[in-house]
């Protein structure tokens, strides 16, 4: 056999031990979170990853009806309530959207316990999610 063959024949069977070495971890995991996230409802799916923030996810459902693609929202958080799980997070469940950075650029401020009005800012139209400190605030068409 040629020295080439044998070094590809070597290498062929490092790559499938290496696999199957992986694998076999990946596929554990894979069957552990089955075991945890199956018995959810479609809901508690959708919320599991706000949920492990120790955030609610009904919140970020309620921003959701108001936000749409070629929206640009801006997040305003209190100090106090993890401002960057909630930007984080937001930034994730509230795509087609995108966060922006500065409030000039949004076209809707999302408030998380805290009041939009301390901005300066003036707003077409405003939600607040109960009576909770929680708004949606559109600035501007997207």
């Amino acid at each position: 056999m040629k020295p080439a063959r044998i070094a590809v024949a070597a290498a062929v069977v490092l790559a499938l031990v290496s696999a199957w070495h992986s694998g076999a971890h990946m596929w554990q995991r894979v069957q552990n979170d089955y075991r945890t996230y199956s018995p959810y409802t479609p809901t508690e799916r959708k919320h599991a990853a706000a949920t492990a923030f120790g955030l609610d996810g009904d919140i970020f459902d309620f921003y959701a009806d108001f936000l749409g693609r070629g929206d640009r929202f801006y997040v305003q958080v209190d100090a106090g309530h993890n401002p960057d799980a909630v930007r984080m997070f937001a930034g994730y469940y509230l795509l087609p959207a995108v966060e922006v950075g500065d409030p000039s650029r949004a076209t809707v401020v999302i408030s998380y316990w805290t009041d939009p009005g301390t901005l300066g800012i003036h707003y077409l139209t405003q939600r607040e999610a109960g009576l909770q400190p929680i708004f949606v605030s559109r600035i501007s068409a997207p």
